[in-house]
């Protein structure tokens, strides 16, 4: 046995007693796996569930994250957005962009006298009710200029863009 004064016993050095202790309390917990079988088999599955959750908890948040960081870098990069003011009509405020008060003269205003813009792209709004058959929807149309997929850094797959608006508002 060890000495009180943590000396080891005669003979031996203090890595022994360390490890003759370790190599007891090995034995123990050993043997109280095998007696305690069903309990050990449920803290194993309990221990390999908890760790499977964690991993696809990770998992599942890093792939949200990409997906989330993608979208927004679709947005383009250091674009603003400049929407016409509301207007209210008979009590209701109709929220912004509802009065078309900007012109395509704003737009090039914009482009040829902020500094640092170098592509604007006016686009008009509108809704529209959509029927088929007996089934119908409300919808939302955009119409954009041709520079709308370079600021949006988007590729033209097919198709061309180069329809033109007489109407001028936006």
């Amino acid at each position: 046995m060890e000495k009180r004064n943590g000396e080891p016993p005669e003979g031996g050095t203090p890595y022994l007693s360390i490890m003759r202790r370790l190599v007891a309390t090995m034995k123990i917990a050993l043997r109280a796996l095998r007696r305690n079988k069903l309990r050990t088999l449920l803290t194993m599955l309990g221990m390999i569930i908890g760790v499977g959750a964690v991993i696809a908890m990770v998992g599942i948040g890093n792939g949200a994250k990409t997906q989330i960081e993608n979208q927004i870098a679709s947005l383009g990069q250091n674009v603003i957005l400049i929407f016409s003011g509301s207007m209210t009509r008979g009590g209701v405020h109709s929220g912004w962009g509802s009065s078309g008060t900007l012109t395509l003269e704003d737009a090039e205003a914009i482009e040829r006298e902020v500094p640092g813009v170098t592509v604007v792209s006016p686009e008009v709004r509108s809704t529209t009710q959509i029927a088929a058959g007996n089934q119908n929807w409300a919808t939302q149309i955009l119409g954009e200029s041709a520079d709308y997929l370079t600021l949006r850094q988007w590729p033209l797959i097919s198709g061309a863009m180069g329809l033109t608006s007489a109407a001028g508002i936006f």
